[in-house]
Parts: C-alpha cells; sequence; structure tokens
C-alpha cells in the first residue's frame, strides 16, 4: 500500500465535490465546505476505529508475551532439574562402570591362573604322547585334517618348551615334536597356496595370521611371491606388466597379511631383484655394439626409474630411498663402467665422424702448427716482395676453395654430444656428475673445436695468398669464417641448454668455461688473422692492377662521352 498523502486526498475530495468543474463562475464554496466537513468526519470514525483496533492488538501482544514468558521459566526449570538428573546418573555409571572393571579383574585374576593351568594340563598331555615310544601323536588332533590350526597352535608351544629342555632324556620327543612341527608348517603352507588358487583370502589370512609365529612365515611369504609372478610377465616389455601386477598382490596383500608393508617391499625387492635383473642383463649382455649398449642402458634404466615413480604410491616401509637404492643395486654392474664406456665411445664416434668426412673429400688430414717457419717465410716474402725479385712464400694451396668445414658434421657431433649428457645425468652419481659432464664436455671441445673448427682455419689461413701477388688472389677464408661462426653458435646453444644446468654452482663450470674461452679466443686470433691476411691479398692486387694497367688517358677520354668508369677500374671492383 502506497504511503498516504494529504494533499492528493484534499485534491481528490475536492474534484469529487464539484463533479470536476473548476469553473469560477459556477462555484460554489458551500459545497466544496460540506464536502471538507463530511470528509474530517470520516476521518474521525476512521482514527477511531483503528485506534481500538491497535489498543485491541497490543492487549493481545502482552498476553502472548506473558505466556511465551512462563512458558520459557518452566523450560529452564526442567532443563535445570535434567541437568541436575544427568549429573547424578554419571556419577553413578561412573560408580558402576569402577565396580565392574574391579569385579572384572577379580575374574580375571582368578581365571587367568585357571585358564594357563587348561592350558599346562593340554600341553603337557600332547608332550605325554610325543613321549611315548609307539608315538601316540598319530590319532586326536595331528591327524585330522579339520583341526589343522589347532594343532599347528599346540606344535608352536610345543616346539618352544622343546627348545627349552635338557638333551639325554628328551631327545626322542624333543625331534618327534620337530618333525610334527615340519609337517603342520608344510600343510600350513600348502593350505594357503590352495586357498591362493582358489581366491579365499580369508584363508589365506587366517593360515598366515598362524604361520607368522612359525619359523616358516618367511616361506609363506615367499611362496606368495612366487605364486603371484606365475604366467604375469608374458609381454616382450616387462616394464608394462609389474605395475598390474603390483597393483593386484598390493590388494591381497593388505586383507592377508598382518605387515603388510613389508611384505609389499618385499614383493617389489624379488621382482627387482628377480626378474627385472634377468631381462636388464639379458638386454645388456652384449657390448660389442657400444651405441646400442648406450641406448638400451638409457632406456632401460629411464623405464626403471620411472617404473620406480610409479611404484612409489605403494607402503614399503619407512625408508624413503628403498626404491631408488633397489634401482641402482640391480644396475650396479653397468653404471660403474658407464663413464669409461661413454668416453671411449664418444671420442671414437667423434673419429669417425670427422675421418668419414675427409674421406669423402678425398682429403689426407695434416698436422699444422700455428705460427712457425711457415708464418716466417710469408712475412719475410711481405716485406721483400714490393722491393726484390726474390720469392721465399711458401707454397699456397687452397684446395679448390674447399673450407673443410660442415655444419652437416657439427650437428652430427653436438647431437652425439647431447645424447651423452643426457645419458650422464640419468646414470651418474649427483655427486660425480660435474666431473662426468666436465670429461664428456672436454671430449667435445677436442672434437669439434679442436680437430675441425681450428683444424680448418690453418688450412685457410695457408690458402690465403700473399699481399703482393702476381695474379688475381681467390679468397675463400671469408667463407671459413661465416660457417666457423654458424658452428659456433650451435656450440655455444648447447653448452647453454645441457652443459651449463648440470654444471651450476660447481668447481667444473668455470672449468668448462675457461677451456671453452681459451678456445674461442685462439679461434679468434686465427680468424682476425685470416681476415688480415685476405684483405692485405685483396689490397695488394687492386694495387697491383691500378699501378700496371691504369693510364694517365684514362681520365681524359678524347671523345666527349666519358664512361663512367674505365676498364681498369671496373676490373679492380669486380
Amino acid at each position: 500500500q502506497e504511503s498516504f498523502s494529504p494533499e492528493d486526498f484534499v485534491e481528490r475530495l475536492a474534484w469529487r465535490s464539484l463533479g470536476g468543474n473548476m469553473d469560477p463562475e459556477t462555484f460554489d464554496p458551500t459545497v466544496l465546505q460540506e464536502a471538507f466537513k463530511q470528509g474530517i468526519r470520516d476521518l474521525q470514525v476512521l482514527f477511531e476505529m483503528t485506534q481500538k483496533k491497535c489498543e485491541r492488538l497490543e492487549m493481545i501482544c502482552r498476553e502472548e508475551e506473558a505466556r511465551h514468558c512462563q512458558k520459557v521459566t518452566e523450560l529452564q526449570d526442567k532443563n535445570k532439574a535434567s541437568y541436575a538428573t544427568y549429573k547424578e546418573l554419571d556419577s553413578q555409571i561412573g560408580y558402576v562402570a569402577m565396580k565392574v572393571v574391579h569385579l572384572g579383574d577379580l575374574l580375571e585374576s582368578v581365571n587367568t591362573p585357571r585358564s594357563r593351568a587348561v592350558e599346562a594340563q593340554k600341553l603337557m598331555k600332547h608332550f605325554a604322547e610325543f613321549l611315548r615310544p609307539e608315538h601316540g601323536s598319530s590319532t586326536g588332533i595331528f591327524q585330522d585334517p579339520n583341526k589343522l590350526h589347532e594343532a599347528a597352535d599346540v606344535i608352536q608351544k610345543l616346539h618352544l618348551i622343546a627348545q627349552e629342555l635338557p638333551y639325554g632324556k628328551f631327545e626322542k620327543a624333543r625331534m618327534r615334536i620337530a618333525q610334527k612341527y615340519n609337517e603342520i608348517e608344510k600343510a600350513l603352507i600348502a593350505e594357503f597356496v590352495r586357498a591362493h588358487h582358489e581366491g579365499d583370502k580369508e584363508t589365506m589370512r587366517q593360515v598366515a595370521a598362524v604361520l607368522s609365529h612359525f619359523r616358516g612365515y618367511a616361506n609363506c611369504i615367499d611362496t606368495f611371491i612366487d605364486e603371484s609372478q606365475m604366467g604375469a610377465f608374458m609381454k616382450k616389455d616387462m616394464f608394462a606388466d609389474i605395475l598390474p601386477l603390483c597393483e593386484r598382490s598390493e590388494q591381497v596383500i593388505e586383507e592377508v597379511f598382518m605387515n603388510p608393508e613389508q611384505v609389499m617391499g618385499k614383493f617389489v625387492s624379488n621382482i627387482y631383484s628377480g626378474k627385472l635383473q634377468e631381462y636388464i642383463q639379458s638386454n645388456l649382455s652384449d657390448r660389442s655394439d657400444p651405441e646400442k649398449y648406450l641406448r638400451t642402458l638409457y632406456e632401460l634404466y629411464s623405464k626403471t626409474m620411472q617404473l620406480s615413480s610409479d611404484l612409489s604410491k605403494f607402503k614399503m616401509g619407512s625408508d624413503p630411498a628403498f626404491l631408488k637404492k633397489l634401482t641402482r643395486q640391480i644396475f650396479s654392474k653397468h653404471l660403474d663402467p658407464y663413464l669409461s664406456i661413454e668416453t671411449h665411445y664418444l671420442r671414437d664416434k667423434c673419429c669417425v665422424v670427422l675421418n668419414r668426412y675427409y674421406e669423402s673429400k678425398n682429403h689426407h688430414k695434416r698436422q699444422f702448427q700455428f705460427g712457425g717457419i711457415h708464418d716466417l717465410r710469408r712475412d719475410l716474402q711481405a716485406k721483400l716482395g714490393a722491393r726484390s725479385n726474390i720469392n721465399i712464400a711458401p707454397t699456397v694451396e687452397n684446395f679448390g676453395g674447399e673450407t673443410f668445414l660442415s655444419e652437416e658434421v657439427a650437428i652430427n657431433l653436438l647431437q652425439e654430444s647431447k645424447l651423452a649428457f643426457q645419458r650422464c645425468q640419468l646414470l651418474s652419481k649427483p655427486t660425480e656428475l660435474p666431473k662426468n659432464v666436465a670429461q664428456i664436455f672436454d671430449i667435445l671441445l677436442n672434437g669439434l673445436c679442436i680437430e675441425h673448427i681450428h683444424y680448418a682455419l690453418e688450412i685457410g689461413l695457408r690458402a690465403i695468398p700473399v699481399s703482393e701477388p702476381k695474379s688475381e688472389p681467390e679468397i675463400y677464408f671469408f667463407d671459413t669464417v661465416r660457417q666457423c661462426n654458424s658452428i659456433y653458435q650451435l656450440l655455444e646453444k648447447l653448452f647453454n641448454n645441457n652443459v651449463a644446468p648440470l654444471l651450476l654452482s660447481t668447481p667444473e663450470h668455470s672449468v668448462c668455461l675457461q677451456k671453452k674461452r681459451e678456445l674461442t679466443e685462439q679461434m679468434e686470433i686465427k680468424m682476425d688473422t685470416g681476415l688480415d691476411r685476405s684483405l692485405a691479398a685483396i689490397i695488394g692486387w687492386v694495387r697491383c692492377i691500378l699501378q700496371t694497367e691504369q693510364r694517365k688517358t684514362d681520365f681524359k677520354p678524347e671523345v666527349e662521352d666519358v664512361i663512367e668508369t674505365t676498364k681498369v677500374a671496373q676490373k679492380v671492383v669486380k
């Protein structure tokens, strides 16, 4: 309902009383006055009615409030009474419980010696049967298959008692008890195997609980492990069978054995040191092909590490490094000599790749020494050539413009090294990883930088003509520099992505950086020397052309049509 507006009410009342006629000429104030008086009377009546209604509702609310207050008071009184009753009952229950416990202790103090006496009497009775020469134990619980568990409990206790008896008088009884002990133990294991074949977990649990007091409990666990693995590894890839087998067996172990964590640990240990180790040894038995051997070792170790990660969800004792130790143990025969095989293979691979490349170029690798008599003769010729006709310069051999640099060879060597770093990271011990990475990187630097890049730079230097050539020089050293830069960028990328992360915060990091820096500086020195010689040869040839072929008349042609360049200039900038 909208809020009441006096102005609107007066306007509506005036409009109705005048009939909507607002003409001043016909306006009758008397009618409007009567309408207002009647409206005021109506409002007064409505006010009185509303006031009476409010008074009646207030009275009802006061009565309701009084009733509720009385009810709340009654409920509070009842709650206090209930709490008092609860306290009383609690004290009575505590008193009764104390009496019951005391009575139970009294009954137990009376019943325990009595039970022990009954148990001792029963054991003495069975022990007496083993003392008889006619082997009285051939009857009773020891021959009833349905009482095998009861017989197991008796023979286990008799076996413990027999261990404390003196030798001589009780020797035969001791032997008979030991014989029956072994028979019952074998029977229990046989029953466990039968229940396992039938999938009867409850019987397996009962038998395992009985055998837990026998010496053959370990045999029970071993039998379970062997039975669980029968027919399990049928796939070519053994790793695909292990995790599902462990998941199935873990459910059974949790329901059957009282010490599931220890049993699960032994189960996994048996797989690792048994079938898995045999599988690994069979795949790694042939070392005649180092490349295949290293690749297989890396794959098997990676799969084993992944398997260990998958199996870590099972509870197998308190040792967090249990699976890691098992992995290192089964691979120890191959991890110990790993680095020697890796470095020997990588060194041989570098030699094979480089030799194959040089053979494809029909090139027999030579021994060079930077500087020496060769550069001395070259420098002397550069100084004497312009002043005399003496020629003591070394023979220039450009090998048909071949740079003897190959990005394909470099990529091949870098890829082999990258794989070696990956294997090294996985197969090396954390304490030995930096040292092993440094050795592999040293082999890469020797094969790629020294035997390939530096050798190509030496050949390129010897192919540069002297600074005062008599014929147009053939310069190929710029191609050598371009290829050197490309290969070096690949090496730098490999170092940053694959080597440096393995050496961070280790002394070997600075050692490898220093070696790389020294080789880089040597390479830059040779490239700078080659570029200087190449530019000197070009400048010398330009000077020779200009001095021998350029004529003064070339600058003042007789014809008016001046050519843009002379033939000699065109030849120079060609």
